[in-house]
């Protein structure tokens, strides 16, 4: 009875929960609970396609390279992730997230040759430390919005990447400018720390989804110093 019990309590989280989050154990302990059935009950169930168009857009704007190593930030169960092994099979990719449970199910990920898409999986609370290792590229989606990681742990990430580095980072666009996302890269440019963003607006649920509507921006831009 227990297992039906804790099957019941994961079926019945939604996004209200996600946006409810406020501390980095309250992410813990949601996505404790959600990580089995977040692919079913979230992403599919939801038509979530903001992933696939943060790994379309790093595609189209970082140039290939056989030794590009990138790192997805809030990788989670690895929708990111996934996507962007199979337009990028060259890439090695590290995944960054706060929960083991959803690193559980971003680990079971193959790539069509039957390889992990991730090469790494690193739990860490990145609000409070940042690993030491560099990387070529970073890319996120679903991370940077409230109750997760705000500005000051973005503008802090800018020094995961290597010099002329990438980033294709989604920002929730409802708390772009509310919640200092905007203020935080505009100084980062004026710090001459990064490049100016190209920001594409993208849907973040597909037309029919119950959440049709929701955008976010996506910045692209590159590490200066």
């Amino acid at each position: 009875m227990a297992g039906d019990s804790g099957s019941d309590a994961a079926d019945s989280i939604d996004l209200a929960d996600a946006y409810a989050v406020k501390t980095p154990e309250d992410s813990r302990r949601l996505y404790r609970q959600w990580a089995k059935t977040y692919n079913e009950t979230f992403i599919e169930a939801n038509s979530y396609i903001y992933p696939r168009a943060v790994a379309e857009l790093f595609a189209e704007h970082v140039p290939q390279s056989i030794s590009l190593k990138i790192v997805d930030v809030g990788c989670g169960t690895g929708a990111v992730g996934s996507i962007l092994s199979s337009l990028r099979p060259e890439c090695a990719i590290d995944g960054y997230d706060i929960s083991p449970e959803m690193l559980t199910q971003a680990s079971l990920l193959k790539r069509p040759d039957h390889s992990a898409v991730y090469r790494n999986l690193v739990e860490v609370d990145l609000t409070e430390q940042l690993p030491v290792q560099k990387f070529d590229a970073m890319t996120s989606s679903g991370t940077f919005t409230h109750g997760h990681l705000g500005p000051k742990t973005f503008l802090a990430l800018i020094d995961l990447v290597v010099q002329d580095g990438w980033f294709v980072i989604g920002v929730n666009a409802e708390h772009f400018e509310s919640r200092g996302f905007a203020n935080a890269i505009d100084g980062a440019v004026l710090a001459d720390r990064i490049t100016v963003p190209l920001i594409e607006l993208v849907d973040v649920y597909a037309p029919g989804s119950p959440h049709h509507g929701d955008q976010a921006k996506v910045c692209i831009f590159r590490r200066k110093i």
